[in-house]
C-alpha cells in the first residue's frame, strides 16, 4: 500500500477556455454524478462523469483550494489526474489559499 503521507500525484485542472489549476497534491475530491469521489495517489485508473459542484485540492504543501465547476469529467492514471469542466464558475471559498 501507497504512503500517502508522502505521495503526491500531478493535477491538472482545465475549463473550456482556460486553466483553473495545475500542481502536485495529496489529495482531491471531485463532484462525480454517483456522488463524490476522493483520488490519492496510486489511486486504480478511473475515468468519472462530474457534476456542478467543488473541486477539492490538498496541495503538497498543505495549502487547500477548492473551485465551483459545472459538467464534465476526470480521469486518472499513473499518479495523473486530469479535471475537464465545461465552465469553472467560481472559487468555491473554502479554505482557499494562494
Amino acid at each position: 500500500m501507497a504512503d500517502t503521507g508522502k505521495a503526491s500525484m500531478q493535477v491538472n485542472i482545465v475549463s473550456a477556455d482556460r486553466p483553473i489549476w495545475s500542481g502536485q497534491a495529496r489529495s482531491v475530491t471531485v463532484p462525480g454524478t454517483q456522488g463524490s469521489m476522493g483520488i490519492m495517489p496510486d489511486h486504480e485508473p478511473v475515468l468519472a462523469l462530474l457534476q456542478e459542484g467543488n473541486i477539492r485540492v490538498q496541495a503538497t504543501d498543505g495549502g487547500r483550494q477548492s473551485f465551483h465547476v459545472d459538467s464534465g469529467f476526470a480521469s486518472f492514471d499513473s499518479n495523473k489526474l486530469t479535471v475537464a469542466v465545461d465552465h469553472y464558475l467560481e472559487d468555491a471559498g473554502q479554505g482557499q489559499q494562494s
